[in-house]
């Protein structure tokens, strides 16, 4: 009995010096020199999220925020023993109504403090789109094809491929026709096939098209350009930030393109895919 009182007692005191270790190095840690200069610094890097507009049934995206991981930061920092802002780690702070949170709303733009600006391609069943690739490919930027059900049925690996590489891929249904059933199994494919968000397309405020691909968890958009005739001229037209333009497949666009990307970029805008342009 003796010696088993002598074993409790023994362990007693090895718990109780890891307890007191342990405040130890807490205490410790929290009187660092490099700990309290993360603290006070890290309101300097702390960026608020943007919140979106939300007006009746149309949403603009938000952004999200940022603030120092402190804990994080001092153990990246702890190593070389000094203050060093590229070695801050951050955790996101996510704006409050997210686009997937309101599925039940137009998208009419992107947030315009990106400087982004999405091209959306309208594919038909028929049409051929490798000039359009080898332009984007040319000038290294990511486009937006919307393509229907006929198209993607005769083009499967070209679709993986744009995919693949970085595109986005909408949903046009059988031409656009979203209460078929070949809306259901397209989105299957394209979120199976990457990670992105699946995307409908309305060119008016058309509540059977929103409703239908709410219940599909998808998003919804309306173009906040709808290019007609004249792709150079409308493209330049009250041109803005975050702004997504919807092209036609034909000799036109093709023959336009060129000007058209270069004068987005010369207006300080960058061309990005759709799901880059409406990421929080």
């Amino acid at each position: 009995m003796k010696y088993m009182f002598q074993i409790i007692g023994i362990l007693a005191l090895i718990v109780g010096s890891f307890i007191y270790s342990d405040k130890v190095s807490l205490a410790a840690k929290n009187s660092d020199s490099l700990l309290n200069e993360i603290k006070s610094k890290s309101d300097n890097y702390k960026i608020e999220p943007s919140e979106p507009i939300i007006n009746e049934n149309t949403i603009i995206p938000g952004t999200n925020g940022q603030k120092v991981d402190i804990n994080k930061s001092y153990n990246e920092m702890r190593e070389i023993g000094y203050f060093d802002e590229k070695l801050l780690v951050y955790k996101k702070i996510e704006v409050e109504y997210p686009l997937n949170k309101n599925l039940d709303k137009f998208i009419i733009n992107g947030n315009e403090d990106k400087k982004e600006i999405a091209l959306i391609f309208k594919v038909k069943n028929n049409d051929n789109i490798d000039k359009i690739i080898d332009i984007l490919n040319e000038k290294e930027i990511k486009g937006s094809f919307f393509i229907t059900s006929g198209f993607m049925e005769s083009n499967n690996e070209l679709v993986l491929a744009l995919l693949n590489e970085g595109h986005t891929v909408g949903n046009l249904s059988k031409n656009e026709d979203y209460t078929d059933p070949d809306f259901v199994w397209m989105k299957t494919i394209i979120t199976n096939a990457s990670e992105q968000n699946n995307y409908c397309y309305a060119e008016n405020k058309n509540t059977e098209i929103l409703d239908i691909c709410k219940l599909q968890n998808s998003r919804t958009i309306i173009p906040t350009k709808i290019i007609k005739k004249y792709p150079l001229i409308e493209t330049k037209s009250n041109l803005k930030s975050g702004a997504m333009i919807a092209y036609e497949i034909n000799d036109k666009t093709e023959k336009e393109l060129v000007n058209i990307i270069n004068y987005i970029q010369s207006k300080g805008y960058n061309v990005s895919s759709l799901e880059k342009l409406l990421s929080e």
